[in-house]
C-alpha cells in the first residue's frame, strides 16, 4: 500500500500573490490570523516550533522530501495550476523538484482546472484568472508537462504517468483531455493514466486508462443530511457561525462511501487528515473536530477492514494545506503537539503492505 499526499505550493511570494492579496502574501497569512470562533475551537493551528517556511528555498523542499520519506509517504501530488497558452502560477516548487536530483521524493500532478479566484482569502466569486481550454493551450500544456513525466521520480500506474484532473466535466475539458492524451501517445508512445474524482461525469473518456478517486471532504459529506441542512442554512445566513462536524459523524459517512466502492478495483481511496477552513472563510466555513492523527488512523482501519483487496495506492489530503486544516506535517495547538505523518511511519514499520 503506497501513500501519496497532496502538496500545496502556496508558501512563497509570487507576483500574483503580491498583486491580488498584498505584498508577501502566502497562505501563512491566513494561518497566523486565525482565531477561535466558538468555545473549544482549536485555532490557530500552527507548525511545530513556528516554522513558517518559504518553499522557494531549495533546502526547505529537500527537508520536506526527507521528512515525508522518513515518515512513510511514497509521493507528493503537487497541485498544478495551468490556465491557458502557457499561463500558469505556483509552479516554482515543482520546477525545483524536477531540476534537483537531491530531492528524492516521487511526485505527480493534480491539475486544479478551475477559475483562479480570491478563495485564498475566502472570496470564491471574484475571478482573477479564467480557466480556458483550446487546442493550442493543450499542446503547450503537454510540452510543459513532458520533462516532468519523463523524470524517473514521476509516479506511474500500469506503466503510464499519473495525471489527475479535478474537473473533467467542465465545459470543453473533455476535448482538452483527449488532445493531451493524443499528444502523449504521439510523443511518448503511450498515453497517461488519468485520475478523475469519483463524483464527476466522465462520459466520453471511458476508453482512456483511468482510475476514479475519492476527493474529501466533499464526496464524504454529500450524504450527511444534517450537515447539508446546516450548510444550506449557513449560506442563507439563517445559521450563524461555522458548521461543526464530529469526527465520529465523518467516519460513519466515510465508511458508507468505502462500502459503495469496495468491489471497484479502479477506485483509489483518499483519506483526510482533518478539515477547518475558517482561517479563510471565518464564520462561513466548516470543520471536523478531532485529532488529526487519530482521524487518519481510523480511516486506514476502515480501509483495511472493508476492502477485499488492499488498495495499491491511497491518496492523502494533505501534506500542508494549513489554512484548510488538512495537514500531516507536525502541528501544535496551545503547545500540545500532534504528528499525523507518524501514522504512516508506524504502519510501514508494522510491515503493512
Amino acid at each position: 500500500m503506497k501513500f501519496i499526499s497532496y502538496f500545496l505550493p502556496q508558501f512563497y511570494a509570487t507576483p500574483e500573490n503580491d498583486k491580488y492579496w498584498g505584498e508577501g502574501f502566502t497562505d501563512w497569512v491566513n494561518v497566523k490570523k486565525a482565531r477561535p470562533l466558538f468555545p473549544n475551537h482549536e485555532q490557530p493551528i500552527l507548525p511545530v516550533d513556528n516554522e513558517f517556511y518559504d518553499l522557494s528555498d531549495l533546502k526547505v523542499l529537500e527537508k520536506h522530501s526527507e521528512l515525508s520519506i522518513d515518515n512513510g509517504i511514497d509521493g507528493f501530488g503537487y497541485w498544478h495550476y495551468w490556465f491557458d497558452k502557457g499561463h500558469k502560477t505556483l509552479e516554482k516548487v515543482q520546477e525545483m523538484h524536477l531540476n534537483n536530483k537531491s530531492i528524492k521524493q516521487n511526485f505527480f500532478f493534480a491539475w486544479a482546472n478551475t477559475d483562479w479566484s480570491k478563495s485564498w482569502v475566502g472570496d470564491d466569486k471574484a475571478i482573477i484568472f479564467k480557466q480556458k481550454y483550446s487546442e493550442e493551450s493543450a499542446i503547450n500544456h503537454f510540452a510543459y508537462l513532458r520533462p516532468f513525466i519523463l523524470d524517473a521520480r514521476y509516479l506511474k500506474i500500469e506503466g503510464k504517468p499519473m495525471f489527475q484532473v479535478i474537473n473533467p466535466d467542465s465545459k470543453c475539458a473533455k476535448e482538452y483531455i483527449l488532445i493531451l492524451e493524443k499528444a502523449a501517445i504521439v510523443n511518448l508512445g503511450e498515453g497517461f493514466h488519468w485520475v478523475f474524482p469519483s463524483n464527476k461525469d466522465i462520459k466520453g473518456l471511458e476508453t482512456l486508462s483511468f482510475s476514479i478517486a475519492g476527493f474529501p471532504p466533499g464526496d464524504v459529506t454529500v450524504d450527511n443530511l444534517a450537515f447539508k441542512i446546516k450548510r444550506n442554512l449557513q449560506k442563507l445566513k439563517l445559521f450563524q457561525g461555522p458548521v461543526v462536524l464530529s469526527s465520529e459523524s465523518y467516519l460513519r459517512s466515510f465508511k458508507r462511501v468505502q462500502l459503495s466502492f469496495c468491489d471497484n478495483e479502479s477506485y483509489i481511496p483518499c483519506i483526510l487528515s482533518g478539515w477547518d477552513n475558517t482561517p479563510r472563510y471565518k464564520n462561513r466555513g466548516f470543520l471536523i473536530k478531532g485529532r488529526k492523527s487519530l482521524l487518519l488512523k481510523k480511516q486506514i482501519d476502515i480501509l483495511k477492514i472493508l476492502r477485499k483487496k488492499k488498495p495499491e495506492i491511497v491518496l492523502v489530503k494533505a501534506w500542508n494545506e494549513w489554512a484548510e486544516g488538512n495537514i500531516i506535517e507536525p502541528y501544535s495547538f496551545n503547545e500540545e503537539e500532534d504528528f499525523p505523518s507518524k501514522v504512516f511511519k508506524d504502519l510501514k514499520n508494522n510491515n503493512l503492505k
